[in-house]
């Protein structure tokens, strides 16, 4: 899981709102001055629409929503571009397409707001995975459930449009095939981060797994930053800064 930043961090930066619809439980953060009243329900309906895409295309392909593999795209069939996102980073990955499914989400719903209201930086946490776009160095906070090592390490983001998505194997409800308390994956694509954090996390069965989970990421040209936490011990690989945090950060 990625805690947010520290949502109290940050509230002088971001005016938080919360939507919920079904399985999305997404907290949004927009610059305060640029925060209108219609952006909740314009998301709620974002999301409406997106899973409406989902479920009406499982109509065509049942094992869309339940698939632990890649899923080929039928020669010549139209797919929505979410569809057609999901199968390629199923495809990049290794994985079913549902692991992009929180990352695509918060992706797509932070550029509509993007593209509808005009705000210069916005962050959108669903379920655990990010999705921002910030002006200025953003810092993310890693979230390993009960390791000693949780919460003391961040990402320090530059400028630009990111994915910050985490896989774990001893927290939170989503499936994974390893045991590592996190293994997060930064990318442009936060549907894409998403989809590796899931893969890759399902590689780490013990701590010396890491390392050969660390040269792998360095041959992914899409992957940014990539940190690991299992077993008290971490790895790091990528060209995103990681940070300490002290007590009183």
């Amino acid at each position: 899981m990625h805690r947010l930043y520290r949502e109290e961090m940050n509230r002088e930066r971001f005016r938080f709102f919360r939507v919920i619809h079904h399985e999305s439980d997404l907290l949004v953060g927009v610059p305060h001055q640029q925060y209108a009243e219609d952006m909740e329900q314009a998301v709620e309906l974002e999301l409406i629409r997106l899973r409406q895409i989902l479920l009406d295309y499982s109509e065509k392909v049942p094992g869309f929503l339940n698939s632990l593999h890649p899923i080929e795209e039928e020669e010549g069939a139209f797919h929505e571009e979410e569809v057609r996102i999901m199968m390629s980073c199923g495809q990049k990955t290794g994985t079913g397409p549902m692991a992009s499914v929180a990352g695509l989400f918060a992706q797509q719903a932070g550029r509509m707001l993007l593209k509808t209201y005009g705000v210069m930086e916005l962050v959108i946490e669903n379920g655990g995975d990010l999705y921002l776009r910030n002006e200025t160095n953003l810092v993310s906070v890693i979230h390993a459930g009960a390791s000693s090592l949780s919460d003391k390490m961040a990402f320090v983001l530059p400028a630009g449009e990111w994915g910050i998505c985490t896989s774990s194997g001893t927290l939170g409800h989503s499936f994974s095939e390893g045991k590592a308390d996190a293994l997060t994956i930064i990318s442009t694509s936060a549907p894409l981060a998403d989809a590796w954090a899931t893969a890759l996390a399902n590689r780490v069965h013990s701590a010396a797994d890491m390392q050969g989970i660390l040269e792998t990421v360095a041959g992914i040209p899409e992957i940014k930053g990539c940190a690991g936490i299992v077993e008290n011990q971490v790895g790091i690989r990528g060209e995103i800064e990681v940070k300490l945090l002290t007590s009183d950060e």
